[in-house]
């Protein structure tokens, strides 16, 4: 990791990055303040985002009406409604535009302007790049006004202090650049001034993946002085290849090669399959082209980037469970390809990549140890192994950093900013001026120019001086100099005119006499060239008294899971296990829903598991709305346990094999770690001890841990509630949210519990909990839970009304409407089979069904409605004012929900954000956050614990008389009462971590040896008295957590008799039960003297969750 320095800057401003691609186009920020170390962001919401992981980029698609007026953009032009809308209003659907800007020198013999979607009429690429721009500029605004905390003033205060880093392809040069520029003034990034244009800075692609790398993943100790590395961003359309000389300590990264750029992005193998698909389906009934082309769709968002050997067949998902054609390979709507026909649609870019690092290799004069693969294109499986196995082969390190896929290239602008690595660059081509020379007929070369592959410093200026001669003094006052360059092989070579203003000069200049007798004026000039940055800087100079220098304003030249699909890159995978009938695990994870699992779930009787965890839930939480009957029953003879284990022992091969290949060196690091890892593991607030015993026998059957005492000692467990507060801190909120000793709640929304924690600030560096945590079973499974039941209600009598069809459109609500759904005045559709399935009376048309808003929304309202009355039961309770509240976890993704907390949060005067990446990793990165920092100091215990025993009998106490029947004689003579409730640790008590709180009990027996064992039991109540006493008032209330046992015999045999009741002999033996309640888990212990001095029964341990 690149270790930063605070800003030194006087004042706030803000960087904003834009990675405009083929197909996908990204954002990250950062907020410069003065004296704060500067930490880069992405936006991962944009609106209409369907990806429950949190996603960093958005298509790059755009819909214009008939008029040229854009319509929709990115994510918003994929849903259902909009789709509908542009056909029966006859706009036009406009991707992979961006190739319309390519640098015409590229070799792209495979692609021409036919070739490309066709721009609208009357517009131009640069328009449709600035309103694309201006389309994400207005994305990032809304952002970073959602995610921090009193946003729309913390926009205001950055508005008019913007700088944009714009990037673009290694191969795009100084007609691309300008195009850029202009496209920046289009979209209103920037005004149309000589300041305005000082705010744009453009950089290539390589140059910022390279500067990702170095922040975010080489380690100093990784590298000796002056290594070569490579860096290959594997986009949409290009393929980008930088080569640099690199050490890290102190830094200095070099270009030792010119950057290579190849047209062979991931948009040109969904080209080749769509000409497989016209070919193998030609005759059939699917072979039409709209059919085709949802083929093509469909392979393009997921069997492209599924697809991993080509050993196993691939599967395009494209229609319903009625759509066959065996004779095609059709079935279940499902078309079954050759891995081999789909491994020669990735071939030629392969190639590609291989050929231009071997021309790197050999310009290089520094060997290649470490190459990186970054890009959307680099999420491909299949193009990582093949080209894994290409580097191995050669001895050269090869690997994909974390994100890669996701926010390389826009972190790494935003890094190329604020760090500023590369010192010097390489020139890709010969740059110089067309001029005339005195006539020689020794000397062939009359050029001034910048040769080829000379490496240029940041500060080097490249000039030459020359004469200019006219025949009247007017033709003076301006000069024009034609900058050129050579690239070898064009017939024309490119050119930009430069010209500057010296009518000054000119004015002083004295007329001069030919040889021949004309006449005629001369001034010497310079023509300068600077190109140590990533743009081409030319200026002209000329002395009059005073040297000018004049810049030339013409252009300028230049993070996975297995069967994972999101191009984003995404942190998490579905919750998913295929067993066999044997029990054993077949596939987990974003694999379990390839489509040949479906195969072998029908034809060899797999089972596919969700919701599992549901499983393990305290049934003592209030879910009325949910059985057992109503989760998907467990494999025979497969304890939910079992189950948790199966899923961690993946999740921990996963981590391994993450780290292998993102990490340089990445096994090596692996090997030196692999018996001292730390596992911190997250459950929900509701979760108790048996739930927490239950985790950790889990990490012990999967592996993770060994059976012992050492081992154990490596789990560590945090509700999610508490991880989410750690997250919320570690990404920058806290300064703005907790503040004026004013609390916060932290509302962890997710698959099935919702998490409300209260928190406030005691120091910087210091949090309680200042309410008992709430947990309320409503997170996102149960809006598909009532999803398909409305489902199964609309479709009665319909031809798509069957279980199979129900079932299979509630699969795509879950995945798609779902997480779409915003505005309940919208209709929301599902998409779940061909055009061609149609039920008007229904609502059915072209394989979607449309559903009203309105129904829609009430799907949502139980979750909402019971996060609003967790957040109010958190008001009341808590000891600090609520003044903010933040929304993470995937439900938090919801673009409905935000909006429907939000508007009734901030009428009451509540601030309310989501932070950034909330639904991706708050609860996994705040899990680890808690390991590192341990924040929270103090918690409240949300019930009251103790332990059952008697009391001695007053017959003067109301409760006593009441219960006079059930007196109990002791051998002392005492008279006492059963079912007593001594309550140790009572709700809503604020407990600190070291703090520890204990009671004094005595046991009388006749028998000395029943003094060897202490066995006593710890008991929650939950009820709402504030001074429970009796156990049998409210039975229901009261729940035994667990025994504790103490070994006492050594003491047992120093106790002296006593006489009691009629001089019976008996032995009374003294105890204390100790809570020690203040971290995540609650330790009971046993006290008591033993040669003077108190001796503690620590093992076995009671562990108890304090959140419910």
């Amino acid at each position: 990791m690149l270790p930063r320095q605070p800003y030194r800057g006087p004042a706030r401003k803000l960087v904003l990055a834009f990675d405009v691609g083929t197909t996908y186009s990204a954002i990250s920020y950062c907020i410069l303040d003065p004296g704060e170390v500067p930490k880069i962001e992405p936006v991962t919401r944009y609106p209409a985002q369907e990806h429950s992981g949190g996603n960093s980029k958005i298509p790059s698609i755009l819909y214009y009406d008939s008029n040229g007026a854009v319509r929709v953009i990115g994510a918003e032009a994929r849903q259902e409604h909009i789709i509908e809308k542009a056909q029966e209003e006859g706009w036009m659907k406009l991707e992979w535009w961006k190739l319309h800007l390519r640098a015409r020198n590229l070799a792209a013999n495979h692609i021409t302007d036919d070739d490309i979607p066709p721009l609208p009429r009357g517009k131009n690429a640069v328009e449709v790049l600035g309103d694309f721009m201006q389309y994400l500029f207005r994305c990032a605004r809304s952002y970073i006004e959602e995610t921090h905390p009193s946003g729309s003033n913390l926009w205001r205060s950055l508005e008019n202090r913007i700088e944009f880093v714009l990037t673009h392809p290694n191969g795009w040069e100084g007609p691309q650049q300008k195009q850029i520029r202009l496209a920046a003034v289009l979209g209103g990034l920037i005004p149309s001034t000589e300041d305005g244009m000082a705010r744009v800075h453009l950089l290539t692609e390589g140059e910022a993946s390279l500067h990702y790398c170095v922040a975010n993943i080489l380690a100093s100790d990784a590298f000796s002085p002056g290594q070569g590395v490579v860096v290959i961003d594997a986009g949409g359309g290009t393929l980008d290849l930088s080569a640099y000389s690199m050490t890290l300590s102190p830094t200095l990264i070099e270009e030792i090669a010119a950057a290579e750029c190849r047209l062979q992005g991931s948009v040109f193998v969904t080209r080749r399959a769509h000409g497989l698909l016209q070919e193998r389906l030609s005759g059939s009934r699917f072979g039409t082209p709209d059919v085709i082309q949802q083929m093509t769709d469909v392979f393009d968002s997921t069997a492209k980037l599924r697809f991993r050997n080509p050993e196993d067949p691939s599967y395009i998902k494209f229609g319903t469970v009625r759509d066959k054609d065996p004779q095609r390979d059709i079935r279940n709507g499902q078309l079954k390809l050759s891995g081999q026909d789909v491994a020669k649609l990735f071939e030629p870019s392969i190639s590609s990549i291989i050929e231009a690092f071997e021309t790197q290799r050999k310009a290089a004069g520094t060997p290649i140890t470490f190459v990186f693969f970054v890009g959307g294109f680099a999420a491909s499986d299949w193009m990582f192994a093949k080209l894994q196995a290409y580097f191995q082969s050669l001895g050269i390190s090869f690997s994909r950093p974390d994100n890669h896929c996701n926010k390389a290239v826009a972190d790494g602008a935003v890094s190329y900013f604020i760090d500023h690595l590369v010192s010097s660059r390489v020139s890709r081509f010969a740059y110089g001026t067309e001029c005339s020379v005195p006539f020689n007929p020794f000397d062939m070369e009359h050029r001034a120019r910048q040769k080829e592959g000379t490496r240029v410093s940041e500060q080097q200026e490249f000039s030459e001086t020359f004469a200019i001669r006219r025949y009247n003094q007017a033709a003076c006052n301006q000069v024009e100099v034609g900058i050129m360059s050579y690239r070898g092989l064009l017939a024309k070579p490119d050119w930009m005119d430069t010209e500057r203003n010296t009518s000054k000069i000119a004015e002083k200049l004295t007329p001069k006499r030919s040889a021949e007798g004309s006449t005629y004026y001369a001034m010497e000039i310079k023509v300068i060239l600077l190109f140590g940055l990533t743009e081409l800087k030319a200026m002209i100079s000329w002395e009059d008294g005073v040297s000018h220098q004049f810049p030339v304003n013409v252009a300028s030249l230049t993070c996975a899971f297995p069967a994972q699909e999101h191009v984003g890159g995404d942190c998490k995978i579905p919750s998913i296990i295929c067993y066999d009938p044997d029990g054993t695990v077949r596939a987990v994870g974003a694999e379990a829903m390839q489509e040949y699992i479906e195969e072998e779930i029908d034809d060899n009787g797999w089972v596919k598991l969700e919701w599992w965890k549901l499983h393990l839930r305290p049934r003592t939480m209030a879910s009325s709305h949910v059985t057992d009957q109503d989760i998907p029953a467990l494999p025979r003879n497969k304890t939910a346990v079992q189950v948790l284990a199966d899923f961690m022992h993946y999740l921990h091969q996963c981590a391994k094999k993450y780290i292998e290949e993102s990490q340089a060196n990445g096994a090596d690091m692996l090997r030196s770690v692999e018996h001292t890892t730390e596992f911190v593991l997250s459950h929900p607030n509701g979760w108790e001890g048996p739930q927490q015993t239950q985790i950790r026998n889990a990490a012990v059957m999967a592996g993770l841990v060994p059976d012992t005492p050492e081992g154990r000692s490596r789990i560590y467990l945090v509700t999610e509630g508490e991880a989410s507060l750690h997250y919320c801190l570690g990404s920058g909120l806290a300064a703005d949210g907790f503040q004026d000793d004013e609390g916060v709640i932290i509302v962890d929304a997710g698959g099935g519990t919702i998490d409300v924690s209260a928190y406030h600030m005691t120091t910087t560096s210091s949090f309680e909990e200042i309410a008992p945590a709430e947990c309320r079973l409503q997170g996102s499974i149960f809006v598909s839970r009532r999803a398909k039941t409305m489902l199964r209600e609309k479709l009665c009598g319909s031809q798509f009304g069957g279980e199979d069809m129900v079932s299979h459109m509630a699969a795509i609500f879950d995945s798609t409407t779902k997480q779409r759904f915003g505005n309940e005045n919208d209709p929301a559709y599902i998409k779940f089979g061909t055009i061609k399935d149609k039920d008007t009376s229904f609502n059915i048309r072209s394989g979607q069904l449309k559903l009203m808003g309105s129904d829609v929304a009430t799907l949502f309202e139980p979750s909402a409605a019971a996060i609003i009355e967790a957040i109010e039961e958190q008001c009341h309770a808590a000891t600090k004012t609520i003044s903010t509240v933040f929304l993470v976890g995937g439900f938090a993704a919801s673009e409905w929900l935000f909006i429907r907390l939000q508007n009734h949060l901030r009428p009451l005067g509540f601030g309310f954000c989501r932070p950034d990446s909330h639904t991706a990793k708050a609860v996994a990165d705040g899990a680890v956050a808690f390991f590192l920092d341990h924040r929270v100091s103090a918690r409240v215990a949300k019930f009251t614990y103790g332990t059952r025993c008697a009391t001695q009998f007053d017959r003067n106490d109301p409760q006593h008389k009441l219960r006079a029947s059930m007196v109990v004689p002791r051998p002392s003579g005492r008279t006492v009462l059963p079912n007593a409730f001594s309550a140790i640790l009572t709700k809503g008590t604020a407990v600190s971590e070291t703090k520890e709180f204990s009671k004094n009990f005595i046991t009388e027996v006749v028998d000395r040896s029943a003094c060897d064992v202490i066995t006593t039991e710890i008991v929650c109540y939950r009820g709402d008295s504030p001074n429970p006493r009796w156990t049998d008032s409210e039975p229901g209330m009261f729940s035994t957590l667990c025994n504790v046992h103490a070994d006492t015999s050594k003491v047992a045999r120093t106790i002296s008799p006593r006489r009691g009741y009629a001089g019976l002999q008996f032995y009374r033996q003294e105890f204390s039960i100790v809570l020690m309640f203040g971290l995540t888990e609650l330790q009971a212990q046993l006290s008591w003297k033993e040669d003077v001095s108190a001796s503690r029964d620590l093992v076995p341990r009671c562990v108890i969750l304090m959140h419910v």
